[in-house]
């Protein structure tokens, strides 16, 4: 099944029905043993003898040096997008193209002529640029192409959404 919007919309400002954000338990659950690391790493230093001020200075530093990385992961690794039917984790990216490519590409997802054969080739930069949001399992894409204008990249098309076996068709194209 396929599913466009409009191109003043790009693929992180439009949500669609079947993803949902949900707060990853695994993560937090990571997040708070480096944090209790941390603490430990803190106590320690007060707990060692003050004639081992070097010894203590280390556990001090690596103590705090593990409560901020647990913060940071906390406020950045602990919500994930998860599609709803397969409850698969989305991952999203960005591939970079030549023009040419670029307008191969959307005269594809215009016609919607994706096939298992064909794989898409992708370099390190370029003028094109392809957005993409996929699930784990491969049953859900979003993509969408932009071009790079003078100092931005600036859409070429709408979102296109592709679930089931379409999704699965375009997500082979892609992968790299």
């Amino acid at each position: 099944m396929k599913q466009t919007t409009s191109v003043e919309e790009t693929l992180l400002s439009v949500t669609h029905p079947q993803l949902e954000k949900h707060i990853s338990v695994k993560q937090i659950i990571v997040s708070s043993c480096i944090a209790l690391s941390g603490v430990i790493g803190i106590i320690l230093s007060f707990v060692v003898d003050k004639s081992e001020s070097t010894l203590s200075m280390a556990f001090l530093s690596i103590g705090i040096i593990l409560m901020l990385f647990a913060l940071y992961r906390l406020f950045t690794k602990s919500k994930e997008v998860i599609y709803k039917p397969t409850g698969s984790k989305i991952s999203s990216g960005s591939l970079y193209m030549d023009t040419v490519e670029l307008q191969n590409l959307k005269q594809m997802m215009v016609k919607n002529e994706f096939s298992n054969s064909s794989r898409l080739a992708f370099k390190e930069g370029g003028n094109g640029r392809l957005d993409y949001q996929m699930s784990k399992d491969g049953r859900f894409v979003a993509i969408q192409l932009l071009q790079f204008v003078p100092y931005t990249y600036e859409a070429v098309t709408g979102v296109y959404y592709y679930t089931d076996d379409d999704a699965l068709v375009v997500a082979h194209c892609i992968n790299q």
